[in-house]
């Protein structure tokens, strides 16, 4: 059924445990529990009161609270007016697969910079968005408060039926659905007969992997220069894109259909006045079927006024906190860390995505956003907050400094000698750095900001650094190895190995993005390797590799050869055989 986030299921799974066993070793622990071991606390959480569930052309009346509330698989969430108020916000997310949300209107103005619908079907079934309202806007606004009315997922990979819904919001964005294209699950999304009204900067944006627009009308008033009645993005799956039989009116600012990349599109009898269509003399209407005001849209087409009362939360108990990573608008990718008191979990404030490579134990988070949000609930106090890129962090609501909470680089990396020479290598998937006065500045290298090399005999050097230790790797040699105040097994964390070989794409004297691909017939992984970044969005499949540059480095290290290659942009490759011991 559909649910209020800030409920908690109290029959899901319990937090983990340490057993005893785990408990008594105390002298050397892995690297999943050098993290304080601390005790589960439990959310505070309470029930909302919610109104009688909708009959006939009845529809219930929500208040915009900052809420979030989301819809399972399998069920049908409908007949609902939501009242934004002036820029409340709420969020509404269907995750699941073969889901239907229906007859939906939106009174008040449209909060800034948030995500309204944040959807996907993740189950390969097919799932609908139909009879759909949003309006009031204030038009002309900034790129940092402009808000989305639906988001799909990349991670959907089933089938969007999007009828009737008309964006009556001018200043915001309509749909975005191309993502699951061009860097997601390959899911499609068929718009039929809905409105867009002066959206900035795009009304209809979908990929060219099966997804379509039809019977649909874009009006632009001409104040935008930017504005793009649809725009079509180039992806990674076949089955193109497809226009027909629609009306994108320009007066002269920005593009009736826009393009990222080379997109595979269909245009069929799609009446312009800019010139990008197969027809012109496009006329101003709003498709049939396509509600005209919120109250029409929830009583589902009628325009009869329906007896409702709005819903409260006088029962509610939201005394939990709430922290999000929002990184909108920025560019690469941000790196976060944070620790609290009690127990934290993750959310979808804000239509954030949950990411399965978000890491919770006890109160420790770690994590990375890129372009979007992550977000979570959390019990006790904020105590440590590190972050690593340009995405702002909000804690109910209010953008905090970082800096205030704890350093910037919160754990200590030891290593005692023995007596014997012994070389090292180690990374975190933070960043690092030597101490000050410290043997770590003689005797250890730092690069890429993430990894280190050096050689120690006896005493002992110590390093700061974010994130979790990922792998260290006696060359020659032991030493002792601390984290912060636990001794750790090496052992545990070398478990990635060395490889001799390097591939390097290097785009950053060039314009434009490179793609590429390659496959080689050892194995291969993500490197550093000459400052390069490690982009989330390239993608490893086995012995085969995917993935973009634009202005950076790319790199990867691996054994055996090189079997197959392909490049399309104008970034330079170099392959270096044992790089290693050059």
């Amino acid at each position: 059924m559909a649910r209020d986030e800030s409920v908690r299921d109290t029959t899901g799974p319990a937090e983990q445990t340490v057993s005893d066993d785990e408990r008594n070793n105390t002298s050397v622990i892995d690297r999943r529990s050098y993290l304080k071991l601390a005790g589960a606390t439990v959310l505070a959480t309470g029930v909302s009161a919610g109104a009688a569930s909708a009959a006939g052309n009845d529809y219930e009346v929500i208040e915009a609270r900052g809420q979030t509330i989301t819809i399972d698989s399998g069920q049908t969430w409908e007949n609902k007016l939501i009242d934004f108020g002036n820029r409340n916000e709420i969020s509404i997310i269907a995750k699941g697969t073969n889901w239907t949300i229906r007859n939906i209107g939106f009174t008040g103005t449209i909060p800034y910079n948030t995500a309204v619908f944040g959807v996907c079907d993740s189950g390969s079934g097919t799932s609908v968005m139909e009879n759909i309202y949003f309006g009031e806007s204030t038009g002309e606004q900034p790129a940092s408060t402009r808000s989305i009315c639906i988001w799909v997922d990349p991670k959907h990979n089933g089938h969007l039926d999007v009828t009737n819904v008309n964006f009556n919001v001018p200043g915001n964005n309509g749909i975005y659905g191309s993502a699951p294209a061009y860097n997601g699950n390959g899911g499609t999304v068929a718009l039929d007969s809905c409105y867009g009204n002066d959206c900035h900067h795009t009304a209809f944006r979908i990929g060219d992997n099966g997804m379509s627009i039809d019977n649909c009308m874009s009006y632009k008033s001409g104040t935008r220069a930017a504005n793009r009645n649809a725009w079509i993005w180039e992806g990674k799956y076949d089955g193109g894109a497809t226009i027909r039989n629609s009306h994108f009116i320009t007066n002269g600012a920005g593009d009736s259909i826009a393009t990222n990349g080379n997109p595979n599109l269909t245009i069929d009898n799609v009446h312009t006045d800019d010139g990008h269509g197969d027809g012109s003399n496009p006329e101003h209407f709003v498709p049939d079927g396509c509600p005209k005001s919120g109250e029409e849209a929830a009583s589902g087409g009628s325009s009869n006024s329906a007896s409702s009362s709005p819903s409260t939360d006088e029962d509610a108990d939201r005394s939990e906190n709430t922290l999000l990573v929002d990184g909108v608008g920025t560019a690469g990718d941000t790196r976060y860390e944070f620790t609290v008191s009690g127990a934290a979990e993750k959310a979808t404030i804000k239509g954030a995505t949950i990411d399965d490579g978000d890491s919770i134990e006890s109160g420790h988070v770690t994590g990375r956003v890129a372009g979007w949000r992550d977000a979570f609930r959390f019990a006790g106090d904020l105590e440590e907050l590190t972050i690593e890129g340009d995405a702002r962090v909000f804690v109910n609501g209010e953008r905090v400094d970082p800096a205030d909470y704890g350093q910037e680089k919160p754990h200590v990396l030891t290593l005692v000698g023995n007596g014997t020479t012994a070389n090292y290598e180690l990374t975190v998937d933070g960043t690092i750095e030597t101490i000050a006065g410290d043997d770590s500045e003689e005797h250890a290298t730092v690069s890429s900001g993430n990894t280190v090399e050096g050689s120690i005999e006896r005493a002992s050097q110590q390093f700061r650094f974010s994130g979790t230790l990922t792998d260290i790797t006696f060359l020659d040699g032991s030493a002792q190895v601390y984290v912060d105040d636990q001794r750790i097994d090496p052992k545990q964390y070398n478990e990635q190995e060395l490889l001799p070989h390097a591939i390097v794409i290097d785009g950053t004297d060039t314009d434009g993005r490179t793609e590429y691909a390659f496959s080689v017939d050892g194995e291969v992984i993500t490197s550093s390797y000459r400052d390069a970044s490690v982009n989330p969005g390239d993608e490893i499949d086995g012995r085969s590799v995917s993935g973009k540059v634009d202005d950076g480095l790319d790199a990867y290290w691996f054994d055996g050869d090189i079997a197959d290659f392909q490049l399309s942009g104008n970034a330079t490759v170099d392959v270096e055989y044992n790089a290693r011991s050059n």
